[in-house]
């Protein structure tokens, strides 16, 4: 008897796989975006200093002693947070000769907030020389909406753009004369659109030192729905 189950067990798999093979009528593939325009609330600024010396080990020192000297005054401004350092370096050579002249080292300091008063008065206070006599200069102000902001608008975009997809299944099922139709697969992709970051000259003196324009502007965030549904009679 139990050889027997195993039997017909083993007769009923091809007719399973034939069933999950079968192709599936009246399956049509469809997407639907939605987007928003979205007040950019957060900024990110990149100050540096680069300087050369034949000395590289000086150069370091210096370097390091003007973002040491840039933190501490960062530390005036609770708003503002500090989003990292960078350091780079690379030797300088003669035309003449192709004999080692000097080094030239770069240092960055990357600082982001929602304040945008204090960012920019920050900005003016790190043109200026620091406590070693050196001062920074601006290269690039990003503008972005904050992840809070951003994750907050994208919920309410999904729920949209299901409900846009879920609108566009009915026109199908109407125009294909079908009773119903079902989701067989369905994806949900966002995606946001910032505005290009603003350069900045490198030769700011520190005596023309300002306090940064701000203009934030808006961000596009973006939210695509597509998938496939089954149009059923």
């Amino acid at each position: 008897m139990k050889r027997k189950a195993i039997l017909v067990a083993l007769l009923a798999m091809p007719c399973l796989a034939l069933a999950d093979t079968a192709p599936q009528y009246n399956v049509v593939n469809l997407d639907a975006s939605v987007s928003r325009q979205i007040d950019n609330d957060m900024a990110q600024a990149t100050l540096f200093v680069e300087l050369s010396d034949s000395d590289s080990s000086k150069l370091a020192e210096k370097i390091n002693q003007t973002i040491a000297a840039a933190q501490k005054t960062l530390k005036q401004f609770p708003t503002v947070q500090s989003a990292g350092t960078g350091y780079s370096s690379y030797p300088v050579y003669s035309n003449k000769n192709n004999q080692l002249q000097a080094w030239r080292s770069r240092g960055e300091l990357r600082i982001n907030s929602k304040d945008f008063a204090a960012l920019s008065q920050l900005i003016a206070q790190l043109q200026k020389p620091q406590s070693n006599g050196i001062a920074l200069q601006l290269a690039d102000i990003r503008y972005e909406v904050s992840e809070q902001s951003r994750k907050a608008a994208e919920d309410v975009l999904i729920e949209e753009g299901i409900k846009a997809f879920r609108a566009r299944a009915n026109i199908i099922q109407r125009s294909m004369g079908g009773a119903a139709w079902k989701t067989m697969q369905m994806n949900v992709q966002t995606q946001a659109n910032y505005p290009q970051p603003r350069m900045y000259k490198a030769a700011l003196m520190a005596a023309e030192a300002a306090p940064a324009p701000v203009d934030a502007g808006e961000s596009r965030l973006v939210v695509n729905v597509n998938g496939s549904i089954q149009v059923g009679n």
